[in-house]
């Protein structure tokens, strides 16, 4: 059957115009241990339109969350196959605006771990610490399939993920990444819409977090809205919703 082609359908998927689109935010934080990822992403919980937020806790560090954003909910996951799980319950709940994943650094961990305890299974005289090229090439696509996934939700998603930092061998130029094996920082960078890097520094005698925005020769980041200031001080999510969303 030849499909009939309308204004709304183009080989037989909709059609619409690009302002009609759900004004979501899907987001990666990186940086160092301690300077406010989990902070800032739960932050969300203070927009309305952002609310109610779900954080799925693989770091087990929700505690700084406690006083400040209460009513987030939070689900701790320990292994793989219960991200998957939980994925697939959030596939068909529209319960939650908001998902944040903290972090994806370990998340990658997780992936491997199970895709080891596999190989361990059907073959017990391999080291479960040394896993090998094929089994590196495995977790980086699963990695790549799971924060497509997540990203393509109906909900805003907030990605953390821990920084690493790379020198130079010739020049001693250092540059920050997120902490992910391989190809898979620029990878996951260029799946999402805003990609930040937060730090502190000291300004005017008083320790001050900082969101980088815009990508430097010494940090990996991007702001496809094209909106958000280069750097942002003491930065939140109901700042970076204003500004993006415009609402």
């Amino acid at each position: 059957m030849v499909e009939v082609l309308s204004e709304n359908s183009l080989g037989g998927l909709k059609v619409e115009k690009v302002g009609q689109a759900p004004s979501l935010v899907n987001m990666l934080i990186y940086g160092e241990p301690g300077v406010g990822k989990t902070i800032l992403a739960g932050s969300a919980s203070e927009i309305e339109a952002m609310g109610p937020v779900l954080f799925i806790d693989i770091e087990g560090g929700t505690m700084s969350l406690r006083n400040k954003f209460p009513d987030v909910d939070v689900v701790r996951v320990s292994n793989w196959t219960d991200m998957l799980k939980v994925y697939n319950d959030l596939q068909s709940s529209n319960k939650y605006r908001t998902v944040v994943l903290d972090s994806l650094t370990e998340i990658q961990k997780f992936s491997m771990y199970h895709i080891m305890k596999d190989l361990i299974e059907g073959d017990p005289d391999r080291d479960p610490d040394v896993p090998g090229l094929r089994e590196w090439g495995k977790n980086s696509e699963q990695v790549r399939r799971f924060v497509r996934a997540f990203r393509d939700l109906p909900v805003n998603t907030i990605f953390t993920a821990l920084a690493a930092t790379d020198k130079d061998p010739k020049t001693g130029a250092i540059q920050h990444r997120p902490y992910l094996s391989g190809k898979l920082s620029a990878e996951v960078a260029g799946f999402l819409d805003i990609v930040c890097y937060m730090y502190m520094r000291v300004l005017d005698g008083d320790v001050r977090r900082l969101l980088l925005t815009s990508s430097t020769d010494s940090c990996v980041a991007k702001d496809r809205s094209d909106s958000l200031p280069p750097v942002l001080e003491d930065p939140d999510m109901t700042t970076i919703y204003n500004i993006v969303i415009g609402e």
